[in-house]
């Protein structure tokens, strides 16, 4: 258990800011492809009814 616990942190200090970013991007990028793609509410009409 102990060297599991002693892994994970040598493993998370291995983890640097820019990496966090490039993930918060590439998620960023996949949700906007997402949202591209997603239906209108409204049928796709403009304007309410």
């Amino acid at each position: 258990m102990n060297k599991n616990f002693a892994l994970f942190v040598q493993y998370t200090q291995k983890i640097s800011s820019q990496h966090i970013q490039l993930a918060l991007v590439l998620m960023t990028l996949a949700m906007l492809v997402i949202g591209v793609g997603a239906p209108m509410d409204n049928g796709g009409g403009v304007g309410p009814r």
